[in-house]
């Protein structure tokens, strides 16, 4: 089975979450053997990851833009 691209990086933060909120809640009333499952799975895991990928990056700039230590 091919896979496919999830790619989220074009959502705003609130549409992310609500994506994310909307999956969430498809999954919780999928049946445990339904073949949805996999594709929602890959999705949130999708946005998931997008999402640290923000935290990451705006603590990256956050960093680069603390001023220095005094005595440093």
């Amino acid at each position: 089975m091919p896979t496919r691209e999830h790619d989220v990086s074009h959502l705003t933060d609130s549409e992310l979450q609500r994506a994310r909120r909307d999956l969430a809640t498809s999954l919780a009333l999928a049946r445990p053997d339904s073949p949805i499952r996999a594709p929602v799975l890959a999705h949130i895991d999708a946005i998931d990851t997008e999402q640290a990928g923000r935290v990451h990056r705006a603590d990256l700039g956050h960093v680069r833009n603390d001023p220095p230590m005094p005595g440093s």
